[in-house]
């Protein structure tokens, strides 16, 4: 990256400012705002590491102990639909990991532990306090997998022994509780079913007694293969049609008592209802399914958080309070659903009775119409269908019976084994020191970022251009970019005609192109002004003044600030004679007007310092003055003192005809630039904008084919006499306080800048065409 460039002729240089690459985008706002404020980001992430030590130094480690169960559904069916009510369901795996937190479970678990002696249950005095705290505290939970069929049981505590030995007990009460519900079930329907196949016995043996007394008394013998009789073939399909209805019957009441003991069972009656779900998946229960998945979402999400914020925080304790209710709502739709589910089975079973006894009738009719046969004969067919109906109606009730004890009685419903038996971690869980101080390296950043911006928005200086615009609702007309802070400030004063080529001069002559171009091009009369001392107001008010003589026009540079005048030490005039010396009558206009060493540009030094400034601006001399003028020049620029000490500024914005506020970035500040537009719009003065001076280049980029510059003299030369430049630098500085900004005037008696010789000025008026002004009719001013 090219690091210096020379005009030809010697003029002044530029320092390129470093970039990442030729075509990179300036700084974005934000990282400038935190560079500025980058200690106090520093000293907030010092804090938040140093918040974070304390915590790990005095926090009580807690250990997690775990054990992994693996649990299979082996489906109890009593009745031969092979989609049985215990089928296989999304929500059996989460229903199981409820139950092992549910109070039977976790006091049977409590029972089985000496829980009064543990550590753990220093603060509770029963089992019902323990189970509740168990409970209620996060520290026991479970996790079911998403791949497999496992399920997690943990617990926190600071006791790693006792943490283990207490969900080794829940494991154990988790297989008990759930093998007795299951077997008390499986009783249930098989002594429902018992108590039907002894009455069918009963029946079908009362059958076979008649039909062998039959056979005693008249020797019957058995007619159901003979086809030939068309009654007996008719009494043969309606003795079918009711073994088929009864036995429709039977398995309509088996399916009644499972739904029965479903709802004695809450973890049966959640297989059951979501077995249901899935067999009428298209006209199925929406509110169901979608209570269910909110369900599983919240779960999610206090798993999530409580990670995260811990079980105590308020938020997962209202999630946690959300879950519940859902649980709630979920048990009573599933409650719903089983009673519509009986209800339904219910009807079912007497529609099969029924269609049973009609069968029976019509059987028994037919029986009675039987023509060719004996009594005898047609008692004995009658009898041998009813025992063979009978028969088949034991055989159906003996494979249910059967059923029922393999799948709940005789072996648990439920295939429970321990894949990984509990055990204690010897890292412990919480505080995990690397995720501790990388939440306060995180906190620190965006609380540090916080800090800082917060601190940016109380900051009221003005910072970059656009804040101007923004802030303070004026047009921004030119941005100064920063000069070197080592040249002479009457140096910086004439960069316009010293250094043509520079981005400075091209900024000032912007200025100038405004007033020609824009609403203002007929004004001759250009105040500049500043809210305040520093701002670099005279620089500009020079700087302008030399554009607008470049540009050919006959330019007269006022200095009206009386009481701190400097435009005589930036162009090296004599000071003594000025405006004051004019308005107390002591020189002649035509004395106190001198030329400058720029072709075109007079100047009108302040002279020597009076007593009442205000009254000799405000006075008819000061206006006849200002009339004389601007009938001999096309341009007058007037420099004034700052408008929030002095009110000479607003009596001069007053009778200008355009005014232009300087203001310096991060040295202005917001609310003096706002009171200054307020001030300056309460005398009527046109403001025709702002000048932005002192721009970063971090801020404002310039650019020279392409490549950011910034104005600077070059390193490996120095500036000429230059003691008699710190001399001035020092004039200036007593005398306006602005020694290291955009300043002013420089004591040499002429230039020799990096090869460059300037033309000695002329002493002569040149000739001008100036009236000289009858102050007689004044004298009482």
């Amino acid at each position: 990256m090219q690091s210096m460039m020379r005009h030809e002729g010697g003029g002044l240089g530029y320092v390129s400012i470093p970039t990442v690459a030729d075509s990179a985008p300036t700084t974005p706002p934000l990282l400038e705002v935190l560079w500025r404020r980058r200690w106090t980001v520093a000293l907030t992430m010092l804090a938040c590491l140093t918040g974070a030590a304390i915590y790990l130094t005095a926090a009580t480690p807690i250990y997690l102990a775990s054990a992994r169960v693996s649990i299979e559904q082996n489906a109890p069916k009593a009745f031969s639909d092979p989609t049985g009510y215990m089928a296989q369901s999304e929500s059996f795996l989460p229903t199981q990991a409820d139950a092992f937190l549910s109070t039977p479970v976790v006091k049977r678990a409590l029972a089985n532990v000496p829980y009064r002696s543990m550590k753990t249950f220093a603060t509770v005095s029963d089992s019902d306090g323990a189970a509740s705290w168990l409970r209620r505290s996060g520290a026991l939970k479970t996790d079911v997998s998403r791949k497999s069929d496992v399920i997690t049981v943990t617990m926190e505590s600071p006791y790693p022994a006792e943490a283990t030995e207490i969900v080794a007990a829940v494991v154990n009460a988790y297989i008990a509780e759930t093998s007795q519900a299951k077997h008390a079930t499986g009783n249930e329907i098989v002594r429902a079913l018992q108590k039907q196949k002894d009455q069918i016995l009963s029946k079908r043996d009362a059958s076979l007694a008649g039909m062998l007394k039959l056979k005693q008394q008249s020797g019957v013998v058995s007619l159901k293969d003979d086809k030939s009789n068309t009654q007996l073939e008719r009494m043969a399909a309606l003795s079918t049609s009711l073994t088929q209805a009864e036995i429709a019957t039977i398995e309509l009441r088996a399916q009644q008592e499972s739904v029965k003991g479903a709802l004695a069972d809450p973890a049966s009656m959640a297989s059951f209802v979501e077995a249901q779900q899935l067999k009428v998946r298209e006209s199925g229960d929406r509110e169901y399914d979608e209570l269910r998945s909110q369900l599983g979402q919240a779960k999610l999400t206090l798993s999530s958080g409580q990670e995260m914020q811990g079980p105590k925080h308020p938020r997962v304790q209202a999630l946690q309070s959300v879950i519940d209710s859902l649980k709630q709502r979920v048990t009573e739709k599933e409650v719903a659903m089983a009673k519509a589910q009986l209800l339904a089975l219910s009807t079912q079973v007497i529609a099969a009775e029924d269609k049973e006894k009609q069968l029976r009738a019509v059987l028994t009719a037919q029986q009675n119409q039987a023509l060719g046969l004996s009594p005898a004969v047609v008692e004995y067919a009658k009898l041998e269908a009813e025992a063979t109906q009978l028969q088949k109606q034991l055989d159906v009730l003996d494979g249910r019976i059967a059923e029922v004890s393999v799948n709940t009685i005789e072996t648990p419903p439920l295939n429970v084994s321990v894949m990984d038996p509990p055990r204690a971690e010897e890292k412990p869980l919480r505080p995990n020191k690397m995720l501790v101080m990388a939440a306060a390296v995180m906190a620190g950043c965006m609380l540090g970022m916080g800090l800082g911006l917060l601190r940016e928005w109380q900051d009221s200086r003005l910072r970059r251009p656009e804040q101007i615009q923004a802030l303070l609702g004026t047009a921004v007309i030119a941005t100064v970019p920063r000069i070197n802070m080592r040249l002479a400030p009457a140096i910086r004063g004439q960069i316009v005609h010293l250094d043509t080529q520079s981005p400075v001069a091209e900024a000032y002559r912007s200025v100038r192109t405004s007033l020609y171009l824009g609403s203002a091009r007929e004004a001759k009369t250009v105040l500049v002004a500043s809210p305040a001392p520093g701002d670099g107001k005279s620089t500009t008010a020079s700087n302008l003044a030399i554009a607008f003589a470049q540009a050919g026009d006959r330019v007269l540079l006022i200095d009206c600030d009386l009481r701190q005048p400097v435009q005589h030490l930036i162009f090296e005039l004599d000071g003594g004679v000025g405006l004051s010396s004019i308005m107390a009558g002591q020189v002649k206009l035509r004395e106190a007007i001198r030329p400058t060493s720029v072709p075109g540009l007079h100047l009108l030094s302040g002279g020597p310092l009076p007593q009442n400034p205000s009254e000799l601006l405000s006075g008819r001399k000061f206006k006849r003055l200002m009339q004389v003028l601007g009938n001999t020049f096309d341009r007058i620029v007037i420099d004034s003192p700052p408008l929030m000490r002095f009110n000479d500024g607003r009596i001069l914005a007053a009778s200008a005809d355009v005014t232009l506020l300087v203001l310096r970035m991060n040295q202005s500040v917001r609310t003096l630039g706002t009171l200054a537009l307020e001030r300056l719009s309460s005398v009527g003065a046109k403001v025709l904008g702002a000048v932005a001076n002192d721009v970063p280049a971090e801020g404002t980029q310039y650019y020279y084919y392409g490549r950011p510059w910034q104005y600077a003299r070059p390193r490996d030369r120095a500036l000429p006499n230059e003691a008699a430049a710190k001399s001035a630098d020092k004039m200036l500085t007593n005398s306006n306080g602005n020694g290291n900004g955009n300043g002013h005037g420089n004591g040499n008696g002429g230039h020799h800048y990096e090869g460059r010789t300037e033309v000695a000025r002329v002493t002569t008026s040149e000739s001008l065409a100036i009236s000289e002004v009858d102050w007689s009719s004044d004298a009482h001013e």
